[in-house]
């Protein structure tokens, strides 16, 4: 039986092994381990690559949401609308600053919050006053929204932004799953007000370990990332508010800077991965395949959709027995997430992200997958028994007496 893993690093790191070894020793003998060259190199390096003014390098994608809604003056009790089918961080950052997520349900094909249901909630629930958007049941404040490029689409943000511009709130884009994605020329991660990025080691540009960054073109916001990173402090040990430790290492950034080079050669492989997959499932009658409508998808997950809970759950033990790996990106939307949903006053619901939270299942789309697994996971896919159907019984005609 043939394994098809549902993602490994063995084939890229084998293939990268000479210059990454070296990159760590160069570390080494620098001895700049937090801080330093390193990190300032791959800092300047990534805003080139972004087209924007200031990336501030971080420890996670976690932590550069934090030192976002930090920069932000984000205030206990004020609401944050954001999307309900993503990674937990984007909600709970928003719970670790005592402030509170009100979720907004998904666009069905996007996967990403839908412009049309956040205009609908401002509408019906909040009021601008003096400049400031407030619910009116509650009278807290409404200062920003944290949309997320998910599985590696940005979200529309032809419709967020005005719509951001138009009720006074900041806006933060969650790119953790979509570095290299494009959307109307511009690069994922600077449509907001700050950008923020993960590069765990499973994204599409991955560290060996945890690392993140920010990224703004704005000067003053840049200086406050800069400052919360290192424990609040303006200069050595001039400490002027309180912040966290959340430095970059330098054989981090270092693997990163080495790695970036190769990202939008794995990114093409990605998509054709996905082009493959998307040709064989297009006329499944249980399968509906994601689309990339929101410019250049970059497939930092393939996943389908299927017709029914027992669908996925029949399609998902299947491939395991075959020896494919799949993953359920997610499990469960974050509005059904008890802390989360830290006031009962501004609680919504989301059926279509509950729904694709019963249906969704993720196929491999790792770069270094070779094309003959590709056709195996294919050709496994349309084998799955239980997802055949059935063929359709003629009805019988009545006798002529």
């Amino acid at each position: 039986m043939q394994t098809v893993h549902f993602f490994s690093l063995a084939r890229q790191i084998k293939g990268l092994e000479a210059d990454l070894q070296s990159t760590i020793v160069q570390v080494m003998a620098s001895q700049q381990f937090i801080g330093g060259a390193h990190v300032e190199a791959f800092e300047q390096k990534m805003a080139h690559y972004l087209q924007t003014q200031h990336v501030i390098a971080c420890n996670s994608g976690t932590d550069a949401l934090w030192l976002a809604l930090k920069a932000l003056n984000i205030q206990e009790h004020a609401l944050v609308l954001t999307t309900p089918f993503s990674f937990i961080a984007s909600s709970s950052e928003i719970v670790a600053h005592n402030a509170t997520p009100v979720f907004i349900d998904i666009d069905p094909e996007t996967f990403t919050i839908c412009p049309e249901k956040l205009t609908n909630w401002l509408e019906t629930n909040a009021k601008l006053v003096n400049g400031i958007t407030v619910h009116q049941a509650t009278g807290l404040p409404v200062v920003g929204i944290i949309a997320v490029d998910l599985f590696g689409q940005c979200a529309d943000y032809t419709a967020l932004q005005p719509i951001a511009q138009a009720w006074k709130l900041w806006l933060i884009e969650d790119t953790a799953q979509a570095i290299g994605a494009t959307y109307q020329g511009k690069q994922a991660g600077t449509f907001g007000t700050i950008g923020c990025f993960s590069f765990y080691p499973t994204k599409n540009l991955g560290a060996f370990g945890d690392a993140g960054c920010c990224c703004t073109n704005d000067a003053h916001l840049a200086e406050r990332l800069i400052r919360l990173r290192n424990h609040g402090r303006k200069t050595h040990y001039d400490y002027v508010e309180t912040g966290i430790n959340s430095r970059l290492d330098g054989i981090q950034a270092a693997i990163l800077n080495l790695k970036l080079d190769h990202l939008k050669g794995w990114n093409t492989r990605r998509n054709e991965i996905a082009a493959r997959y998307n040709a064989a499932f297009a006329n499944h009658p249980l399968i509906k395949i994601p689309r990339a409508i929101n410019g250049y998808h970059v497939y930092h997950q393939y996943a389908i959709q299927l017709a029914t809970p027992t669908a996925r759950t029949a399609l998902e033990a299947y491939l395991a027995q075959q020896d494919i790996g799949t993953r359920v990106f997610y499990p469960k939307s974050l509005q059904d997430i008890a802390f989360l949903n830290n006031n009962h006053a501004v609680t919504t619901a989301c059926p279509i992200a509950r729904n694709l939270a019963a249906t969704i299942l993720a196929l491999p789309v790792w770069p270094e997958l070779t094309d003959q697994e590709v056709a195996h996971v294919i050709q496994t896919v349309k084998d799955a028994p239980l997802l055949t159907p059935k063929p359709r019984q003629q009805q019988r005609q009545p006798l002529s007496l």
